[in-house]
């Protein structure tokens, strides 16, 4: 342990060791076993989190023979998952020891970008060149000419702040995620309304789970974009809305696609889409007009409604079913579905996000629960905040990394491209910031250290400007597990990663419980956890002596010095859960200064958002159509008449991952589009032709699967897709943008800045003659 960290006591608190914080918690670890022997085994009892990617923390039991993972199997023992785990986690060992994993530090001149001229070296001499290349930047160019990114998923959320800040650089975020559609414009356009996030209550907050006599299953869930069963997304597991249904829950699913919860619910909405918002709107409209809100909750907890109630009245039923392509007596079923019961909560997902103004549907949405008393209710809307307030394994709060390196110099000089919704949620513009690389406006960047983040076949929109910004870059760093499309196009000097059995760590990115990563396996070759890249890369350019650390254990205890844990108390128990209580608002559990109400501006819930009319727009949600639309751009329409919706998830992949695993490929072999088969006839194509998706901004090929659980004038492409098996010797970047439906789609965010038209696109459909 480091000397810091012995003065500040076992927990690194900085207070006497009396005055250490003592967690409370309402699961009882004894005789939690975490380790034992069995058949030859060592088995630990562990969590997955990450890489391979992951939304979630999934419990797992990890049998080792002879320093080998034998195998891995779902704990039944860890309340998160209770045993069950997705094929991906099953099929674990295929990427732990896939023989193109990457097991050293490789570096490339900068004029063999795109080709496999990789050359092995020491980790120092990596450290080095990274040194050596970014202070010749800062020099020039400043530190904002750096842009740190990281993909989606993966546990390093919170600690790619702090390799910007090493850096000294304001520009930090996802990596050409337009518009930053992953969760962020619903967390941060439902903040300004409710203060916080709130999720779905499937009893994850209990250890005990379903028998908890405080939880009740929801009545109805929306499952509003989101195909639970398949995406387990933001760590939420499908099996939990399954789980609800045999204990009473109803479903009410707005898809444009038969899922198959779609198919198990009372009501269906089968929308086109990017007209979520016009459906949400319309059934608060509806349950107004029926009398269904909830007197008290509005009358008691909320702000605007009389000015809100006027303003969805310009969004009746008829509005909705024209504009969504839905009947209208279904509508006014669902809301009175809705308004008569005893509990209700939103299960969304990424297709709010993904349209130009996702920004706004959240809000429309978080509108329904607050309208029918649905916060903080058992079965209701739950506020997430970190568990044991560890805010770092998921989203950084505060000043959680002040002490380990001098204050990033020009904060004022983040990219956030003029949007005043990014500028006050501290956020970037990915948007803005390849625009600054393509035209070095409003200043240049020259420099990328990209983590876990294959931009260019997977979150990137058109991977066509992104392909040359990279390539004209004058250096760039890229971390990951594999050699992936976007390694091989533009790293100068490529890190090998660690996968979570090969390392230390904590849980993260969910707010229900706390627990501890523990290695299984000793890394293959030289690979190293992101964290340690990311702090011993930090001594390069912060000093030895900013960092209150000796070694990864000392820097989980530092993490965890306010939790009342260290990180080997939280191994000892795996898991570890918080106090939890409902109708937080009423007890002032929810507001920094300790009052009964939200953590808004107003105290109340905001039915009228003061905030939104500061950054230029209606303090109301309201529905805009897409910018491409058969109704918004009908001569575009003409051309490209079909509706494209992209990156529905697949059971063997996660995002751009797991192209490597047979058995992952044996699930979804090739590229698919989902397309309805009358649609599919009157275009001459058949269930498996080999087509082109085209439209002006660009084309992909893959192949087609008929189904009619599609809507007839929509298509559904899969994202993500490289050909691995290719090799990097054949020039095409392992085909990368061959399939890459992303080239369809406008790196173009919404007018708040966030928010982009991955989900809303046109396109039209035709058979490759071979």
């Amino acid at each position: 342990m480091s000397e810091k960290l012995e003065k500040q006591g076992p927990q690194g608190a900085a207070a006497p060791e009396g005055d250490v914080p003592v967690a409370r918690t309402q699961d009882d670890p004894t005789g939690r076993v975490c380790q034992w022997e069995e058949d030859g085994c060592t088995v630990l009892r562990t969590n997955a989190r990450t890489g391979p990617g992951c939304h979630d923390n999934c419990g797992v039991l990890m049998y080792v023979r002879d320093g080998v993972l034998e195998k891995i199997e779902g704990d039944p023992e860890n309340p998160y998952n209770q045993g069950r785990l997705c094929p991906r986690c099953l099929a674990f060992k295929e990427m732990l020891y896939h023989e193109d994993r990457l097991k050293y530090p490789l570096k490339r001149a900068k004029e063999d970008r795109g080709k496999n001229a990789f050359e092995r070296i020491s980790w120092d001499e990596a450290y080095d060149i990274i040194e050596r290349e970014m202070k010749a930047v800062i020099d020039e160019y400043g530190n904002e000419a750096i842009w740190v990114t990281q993909g989606t998923g993966r546990d390093i959320n919170g600690y790619g702040p702090l390799m910007a800040q090493y850096l000294g650089t304001p520009n930090y975020g996802t990596g050409f995620l337009s518009g930053i559609a992953c969760y962020g414009p619903r967390i941060f356009s439902t903040a300004l309304k409710s203060g916080g996030l709130f999720v779905c209550d499937y009893s994850q907050f209990f250890p005990d789970r379903y028998d908890d006599p405080r939880w009740e299953a929801p009545e109805y869930i929306l499952v509003w974009g989101n195909n639970p069963m398949v995406a387990n997304s933001d760590g939420t597991l499908g099996h939990w809305v399954v789980e609800s249904m045999k204990r009473g829950s109803k479903l009410i699913v707005m898809d444009p696609t038969l899922t198959w919860l779609a198919g198990k619910a009372d009501v269906w909405f089968q929308l086109r889409p990017g007209t979520d918002a016009a459906l949400a709107l319309a059934l608060c409209d509806q349950i107004i007009k029926d009398d269904l809100y909830d007197h008290e909750f509005v009358s008691c907890w909320c702000y605007g409604f009389d000015e809100f109630a006027e303003h969805v009245s310009q969004y009746p039923v008829s509005f909705a079913a024209e504009t969504c392509g839905v009947p209208e007596d279904l509508i006014v079923e669902a809301a009175r579905k809705i308004g008569r019961a005893k509990s209700c909560c939103l299960q969304w997902g990424v297709a709010m996000d993904h349209t130009s103004e996702g920004f706004i549907t959240g809000m429309a949405c978080f509108d329904l629960m607050a309208l029918t008393g649905n916060f903080e209710n058992p079965g209701g809307m739950l506020a997430a905040d970190p568990a044991f307030g560890m805010s770092v394994t998921w989203s950084p709060r505060g000043s959680v990394w002040d002490e380990c390196s001098e204050p990033i110099p020009h904060p004022e000089r983040k990219n956030h491209g003029g949007y005043k919704a990014l500028e006050a949620m501290n956020g970037i513009s990915p948007d803005a910031l390849l625009e600054a690389m393509e035209t070095g406006e409003p200043y240049p960047i020259k420099a990328m250290f990209m983590m876990q983040n294959n931009a260019i076949a997977c979150m990137g929109a058109q991977p066509q400007r992104i392909l040359p910004a990279l390539q004209k870059m004058e250096f760039n760093v890229v971390v990951d597990l594999f050699l992936t499309p976007t390694a091989l196009a533009c790293a100068d000097v490529l890190l090998p990663a660690a996968c979570f059995a090969e390392r230390i760590g904590i849980t993260g990115h969910q707010p229900y419980a706390l627990g501890a990563i523990a290695q299984a396996v000793e890394p293959l070759g030289e690979c190293k956890s992101d964290q340690r890249i990311i702090y011993e890369l930090g001594d390069r350019f912060a000093g030895r002596d900013h960092r209150p650390w000796d070694s990864e254990q000392d820097f989980y205890d530092y993490l965890l010095r306010s939790t009342g844990f260290t990180y080997d108390s939280l191994k000892e128990r795996a898991w570890a859960y918080p106090e939890f209580e409902y109708k937080k608002y009423e007890k002032g559990l929810l507001r920094p200064d300790g009052t009964p109400g939200f953590a808004t501006s107003t105290g109340r819930y905001n039915f009228y958002c003061a905030e939104m009319a500061y950054f230029g727009f209606s303090p109301f949600a309201t529905y805009e159509e897409p910018p491409e639309s058969p109704v918004s751009a009908p001569e575009l329409a003409e051309k490209y008449p079909l509706v494209l919706t992209t990156g529905a998830r697949k059971w063997g992949f996660f995002h751009s991952e797991h192209r490597q695993s047979p058995s992952m490929r044996r699930l979804h072999p090739e590229p698919e589009f989902l397309v309805h088969p009358e649609t599919a006839a009157a275009y001459g194509i058949a269930d498996g032709d080999w087509c082109t998706i085209s439209n002006n901004l660009g084309s992909a090929r893959l192949r087609a699967h008929t189904s009619v659980r599609i809507r007839k004038d929509t298509v559904s492409a899969d994202h993500g897709w490289w050909f691995p098996e290719r090799g990097p010797e054949d020039g095409t970047l392992f085909g990368t943008l061959e399939s890459n439906i992303n080239q369809l789609v406008p790196m173009r965010p919404g007018k708040s800045g966030l928010g982009a038209s991955y989900k809303s696109q046109l396109c039209r459909i035709d058979k490759i003659e071979e």
